[in-house]
């Protein structure tokens, strides 16, 4: 999934504080995973003359890396949201930090940490919570996250394919019978079974949207055969495709989602006899 990455112009006043609201993008019907930080550019910051801040909602860790332009991964975390918080002056530095008040649900906010990407590595952030606001004291142009106590699980199975044709009966026929391919329909995407029912499951949504996407297609694949079929015998085909249960968790609420991938077909022969038959992957 991907979401607009637009950053928020913030002028910077002549005199006193600058004060703006930078809201964050969600999918389809979960309005309730937005995330607005309201920002605080103090005029100690002592920012250049006629200097803007730049604020731009981030959604996964590798944009938050590749922001600042630094090579190394950060280890992996469940990110609730992040910010890269840049200037139009390169030169600028900061005299006092800008507040990032961060407006959760009071309950995630308990279970969130902050860090900032610096020299290539993350580190400790200073950040203060106060009540569903977790407030993040940027001292520097970079990039800035929340990471959220969440657990990430996954299972796989399979699910049967629907051929438009799956038999080829030449068991009792006059002739040779040519077979040239055989038509399914399969899913492509991943499918999010869960709504959300309060702020916490919205923000889940969030999280495994972003780490498999959301949205389903159906599309029809061709699988090549190319046989001939003798009197007295017959082909079947049959196949699967793989699913993968994805489930996001934390503070006692969990969300899932089917994540739809590779897709295998096998054909069978045999004979009138139901001997001597094979088969192929």
């Amino acid at each position: 999934m991907s979401l607009p990455n637009e950053g928020t112009t913030i002028e910077v006043a002549a005199n006193g504080d600058t004060e703006a609201n930078v809201t964050s993008e969600t999918i389809e019907g979960n309005d309730e995973g937005a995330v607005t930080v309201a920002v605080t550019v103090p005029e100690t910051a002592e920012l250049p003359a006629g200097s803007s801040i730049v604020v731009t909602p981030l959604y996964t860790l590798d944009e938050a890396e590749a922001n600042t332009r630094a090579t190394s991964r950060a280890a992996e975390s469940v990110m609730l949201i992040g910010t890269s918080v840049a200037c139009t002056d390169a030169n600028a530095t900061l005299s006092s930090p800008i507040e990032l008040a961060y407006d959760v649900d009071a309950e995630v906010a308990q279970s969130i940490t902050a860090q900032k990407y610096v020299n290539g590595q993350w580190v400790d952030a200073e950040y203060t919570v106060e009540g569903g606001q977790v407030i993040v004291f940027a001292d520097q142009f970079t990039s800035y996250t929340l990471l959220f106590g969440a657990d990430v699980t996954s299972s796989s199975t399979s699910t049967p394919l629907a051929f438009e044709q799956d038999l080829w009966d030449n068991l009792y026929g006059s002739g040779d019978m040519t077979v040239g391919s055989a038509s399914f329909t399969y899913h492509i995407g991943t499918e999010i079974t869960s709504s959300g029912t309060s702020r916490i499951t919205a923000y889940l949504i969030e999280i495994l949207a972003r780490i498999a996407g959301a949205g389903v297609t159906t599309a029809t694949g061709t699988y090549p055969i190319n046989v001939t079929l003798p009197v007295g015998t017959a082909l079947h085909v049959a196949g699967t495709q793989q699913v993968t249960t994805l489930t996001v968790s934390a503070l006692n609420r969990s969300v899932s989602g089917r994540q739809y991938g590779d897709v295998a077909v096998v054909t069978t022969s045999y004979n009138r006899n139901h001997n001597g038959g094979t088969s192929d992957n």
